[in-house]
Order: C-alpha cells, then sequence, then structure tokens
C-alpha cells in the first residue's frame, strides 16, 4: 500500500502517516458505499483512495524499495 507524508515533513513525533487502502469503505444498510477510514494508531491512519485524495494537495509520496525496484523491472 502506497504512504505519503506532508512535503516538509521532518520526522518529528506529532506527524501523521497515512496508508491508501482501496478496501477502506462502508456501506449502509442499502448497500451504498462511501470511502472510509481507521486509524491504527495516533499517529497512523488507513484511508481510501477517495479520502486521500483530499488530503494529498500539499504532500508528497513516499516510495518504498520495493516500489522503485518493481518500476526499474517494468
Amino acid at each position: 500500500m502506497p504512504q505519503y507524508r506532508y512535503k516538509d515533513a521532518l520526522g518529528e513525533s506529532d506527524e501523521i502517516t497515512v496508508i491508501e487502502d482501496k478496501g477502506m469503505y462502508q456501506t449502509d444498510a442499502n448497500g451504498n458505499w462511501t470511502p472510509g477510514y481507521e486509524f491504527i494508531d495516533s499517529r497512523t491512519v488507513k484511508a481510501h483512495p477517495f479520502i486521500i485524495e483530499v488530503l494529498l494537495e500539499d504532500a508528497e509520496r513516499l516510495w518504498s524499495i520495493d516500489d522503485v525496484l518493481g518500476a526499474l523491472e517494468g
């Protein structure tokens, strides 16, 4: 799952990490769904991509080594 951080983040203890999870949604009794989110801990949130789109206006993507190696192979 991709992770994002604020572009001016310094690794401080008060910064929040957001993890993208396409499976984070909620359905009501009629079967209608809405994007959802869940706090993993006080500084980490797992959220549906639609929610993240709104939050990413001033953030940058953090790439894992698997992401980088996968891009080089493909």
